[in-house]
């Protein structure tokens, strides 16, 4: 099978969507993973059940992989759209889609740095803009033209590497030998343990620890399935933050005591009184910051422009009049300034917060300084960033997409199509929420919810459930085993069934602590993945793993 200029066109179309990461729940989820990536390629290609079946593999190597503070360590996304279509149209098993998906992931990483290197330029140019006062250039220069851009530049290398690169490709894998193709075979068992081992060392304290290890033997001396194992960890968190909860709480407390001392005055809240937008502003407000949060991202502005231009409209309604114009350069301005959160637990709330803030600052222009609302919003970017990254991304991300795996696996492309709906609906609501809350109470509410224990209790519930849930499915997916033997005259043995008598699951089990440990020490995803594929290559090829 070939791919042919359609296909090689329509992929490289959608890759490019896909890198820029809108809207930004969706968005993000296609850019860090590759199980809905794959329901594309699977459409594409014409080939559902090969595309989803690949694709579930090749997504247990980047369990974990998030792009935190504008970091990320792999690009699953390109991997996806190049390494599924290739070993679709090559007919190549999914450990050759494995060893083409992992150096293509790492290129990936470095064409996305260039690409935040030089949207700078655009933010620059929309700097321009807002001491003009105009808001639709903003929009234009720091969102619009580095989302075309972006957009292109993985489009045309997709199509490139697709419709050209493919048949060289398929030679390529097509010859080779047996024992690399058993080193192959070891490198697929080994490498889903380093996406585990990122999410646990994500979302995981010493403490959670047996949580893991109770999911994971669970499901080696039962084999129940997913939604078992679900159902199991729920009642589980139940309990343990049954017996907990207080301890979160009273942490809280006892904070709050601690600065109520160092307070020299109260903190003042905004008066809701004198609100001038309308439910329809806040939400036409949030869904633009929510479309738009990640496509102009630079390294040198990180998501102004984006913030600048979903402030825009209430902007102008806080200030209508041809001589309020200055005041109005003045506030796009500050909101030009550098700007980096998780968009739906950070940006929801200060957006609601600065929209609270700037209202109050129209109607009295000097009661609240300029630099108030620029500390305020990058004082709360970090924590709630933190809070976002965990909750969202590191941990109901990942549920999700664990709960549909095995369906994935099947080649149901349900398995891709559930995890982005349920994060999508979920995840904008509470963001909807957030800033409709923030924008009614001001700043009390955000820094109520940033120092609440319920927010604690959650961050833990999830946590617990998330790593009960990772240690079921690395004793599933991790199936890394020995065929080495004990021979001696007339007995003969497999080194596999000593270490199952012993302990079943112990060689994945040793593989993902080990992993989780380096992690630990050392935040270096690129070094563990790449320690992992050249160890398990090496001992695949010398017949000791499989």
């Amino acid at each position: 099978m070939t791919i042919t200029l359609a296909q090689a066109l329509l992929l490289g179309f959608f890759c490019g969507f896909a890198k820029c990461c809108m809207p930004y729940t969706p968005g993000a989820f296609m850019y860090n993973t590759v199980i809905f990536n794959a329901v594309i390629v699977g459409a594409v290609m014409g080939n559902m059940q090969q595309a989803m079946m690949i694709g579930a593999t090749i997504q247990l190597i980047y369990l974990g992989v998030i792009a935190a503070g504008g970091n990320q360590p792999s690009d699953p996304c390109l991997a996806a759209y190049i390494a599924i279509p290739i070993a679709i149209a090559s007919n190549l098993n999914t450990n050759a889609a494995i060893a083409l998906a992992v150096p293509v992931a790492l290129l990936g990483v470095q064409i996305s740095n260039l690409v935040y290197l030089w949207n700078g330029f655009f933010a620059e140019k929309a700097d321009t803009k807002a001491a003009d006062g105009d808001t639709s250039g903003i929009f234009t220069w720091g969102v619009i033209i580095p989302g075309i851009i972006r957009w292109g530049v993985f489009g045309v290398l997709v199509f490139l590497a697709l419709y050209f690169g493919s048949g060289t490709m398929k030679q390529i894998l097509n010859s080779i030998p047996s024992w690399l193709s058993n080193g192959l075979t070891a490198m697929g068992a080994c490498l889903p343990a380093v996406g585990f081992a990122i999410i646990a060392n994500l979302i995981g304290k010493k403490k959670y620890i047996p949580f893991f290890l109770a999911g994971f033997f669970l499901v080696q001396y039962s084999k129940i399935g997913t939604m078992p194992l679900l159902l199991i960890g729920l009642f589980l968190v139940f309990l343990y933050l049954t017996f907990t909860k207080n301890e979160y709480l009273r942490s809280v407390d006892e904070e709050d005591d601690d600065d109520e001392e160092e307070e020299d005055e109260p903190t003042e809240e905004l008066a809701p009184s004198t609100q001038m937008l309308t439910n329809k502003d806040l939400l036409k407000a949030w869904t633009k910051w929510w479309v738009f949060a990640e496509v102009g991202h630079s390294f040198e502005r990180m998501q102004a422009p984006m913030f600048a231009s979903a402030m825009a409209g209430p902007l102008h309604k806080f200030y209508p009049k041809k001589e309020d114009k200055p005041k109005l350069i003045e506030a796009l301005k500050r909101h030009m300034n550098f700007f980096n959160t998780e968009a739906h637990w950070g940006g929801g709330p200060i957006l609601g917060l600065s929209l609270a803030m700037e209202e109050k600052k129209s109607q009295s222009y000097d009661a609240i300084p300029g630099e108030t609302i620029v500390n305020l919003k990058t004082g709360l970017m970090g924590p709630l960033a933190g809070i976002g990254d965990t909750i969202s991304w590191s941990t109901l991300m990942y549920l999700f997409i664990g709960l549909f795996l095995p369906l994935a696996k099947k080649g149901n492309p349900l398995g891709g199509i559930g995890p982005i709906v349920c994060l999508t609906v979920i995840c904008f609501a509470i963001g909807y929420f957030l800033t409709k809350k923030c924008y009614t109470y001001g700043y009390s509410f955000a820094e109520n919810m940033l120092r609440s224990g319920l927010v604690n209790v959650i961050i833990a519930g999830a946590s617990i459930l998330g790593l009960f849930m990772m240690g079921g499915l690395t004793s599933t997916y991790v199936t890394v085993a020995t065929p080495l033997k004990i021979v001696t005259g007339t007995y003969s043995t497999s080194v596999q069934s000593i270490f199952d008598s012993i302990l079943p699951g112990i060689l994945p089990l040793i593989l993902v602590s080990l992993l989780w440990k380096m992690l630990s020490k050392d935040r270096n995803y690129f070094k563990a993945t790449i320690l992992t594929t050249l160890v398990s290559l090496a001992l695949g090829c010398l017949g000791i793993i499989v």
